[in-house]
């Protein structure tokens, strides 16, 4: 099993020891991710960016996480004073063994964990990946009706390539009973989660086909709950293919922005915006940008800055692009 870390809980200028009533904790929104510590800086982006759009909200941020020390997680956690982090450090837990492919890390596995895990409490959370940025009040999302389905998420745009017949072949699946969702961004019924043991299933099937999975955890997420996961608003998971209007134009318009602005910003290519790839044709996604401000709000500007070699030019380069193309790029 894992070992679980003595749980940093911060609220505001309570002390760690400062009981949460029952109350308290029904007004709570669960906020979940998955991180080793080359993304702490990216997750206080995102976490400031959650924070920025939900004033008055009350966020229980639920990290599980491996190789961060305790001066990181507070840093970490001075980013949203006012709420509450609870640390699950994953060391040993049964979770398949992953060798790093690309930009995908052990750490995509991470929220696995969270059936087991996680805090008895925790009733329904809101998943995400660090490499995402949050433009709209999280409560909205967290109160949508999951219809009696253990998940929700959003169709990626990579599966309306030949990808999602592929998929649905390899496995004997019906593919007019599902859509292949992008795992980035998930609202999960823990207590469904829970009762089946559904993430142990992930887990199993991951451990069994690892080798045979383009995308280890999110292909192993849609086999297992295909025809029985939420199609939550394609907003909420705002692609690169799903940003740039020449490109959305090759997708079915129910998969399309349909001129809405984005909710959450998801950078899931492999050029990321504090990378210098990000900043090529290839790499380019329209509110790249967003990053940057958000991140400017944390203690880490510097760090990525100085880490990945980004220029002030590079960072106002994508502000200009962004300005110039912004009108197409909402169409």
């Amino acid at each position: 099993m894992a070992s679980i870390a003595i749980k940093g809980i911060s609220q505001g200028n309570r002390s760690e020891a400062a009981a949460v009533t029952e109350a308290e904790v029904d007004q709570e929104v669960v906020v979940s991710f998955g991180i080793d510590s080359n993304f702490v800086p990216h997750l206080a982006a995102v976490i400031a960016s959650i924070t920025a759009h939900a004033p008055g909200a009350r966020f229980r941020f639920l990290i599980l996480y491996s190789d961060i020390g305790a001066s990181r997680r507070a840093a970490l956690e001075a980013v949203a004073p006012s709420a509450r982090f609870d640390w699950i450090e994953i060391s040993n837990f049964d979770i398949p063994e992953y060798r790093t492919r690309g930009h995908f890390t052990r750490a995509i596995l991470f929220r696995l964990g969270l059936e087991k895990l996680a805090p008895r409490d925790c009733r329904r959370i809101i998943y995400l990946d660090a490499d995402v940025i949050v433009l709209r009040d999280l409560r909205e999302l967290w109160s949508t009706d999951l219809g009696g389905n253990p998940i929700g998420g959003v169709p990626d745009t990579f599966a309306y390539s030949n990808y999602l017949s592929d998929f649905t072949k390899q496995w004997g699946l019906d593919p007019g009973r599902g859509e292949y969702m992008n795992s980035g961004v998930l609202l999960i019924d823990l207590d469904a989660v829970r009762r089946e043991q559904s993430f142990s299933k992930v887990i199993d099937f991951v451990a069994e086909h690892g080798n045979s999975l383009l995308f280890p955890d999110q292909d192993a997420i849609n086999y297992v709950y295909w025809g029985r996961c939420r199609v939550l608003d394609n907003e909420w998971n705002t692609l690169r293919d799903r940003a740039i209007a020449n490109v959305a134009a090759s997708l079915p318009l129910s998969k399309q922005l349909n001129g809405r602005p984005p909710a959450i910003v998801h950078f899931s290519h492999k050029f990321k915006p504090w990378l210098k790839q990000g900043y090529s044709d290839a790499g380019y996604h329209p509110w790249s940008w967003l990053y940057w401000r958000y991140l400017a709000r944390t203690p880490f500007m510097r760090e990525v800055i100085e880490t990945n070699g980004i220029s002030r030019l590079n960072r106002a380069r994508a502000w200009l692009r962004w300005l110039k193309r912004r009108p197409s790029a909402l169409q």
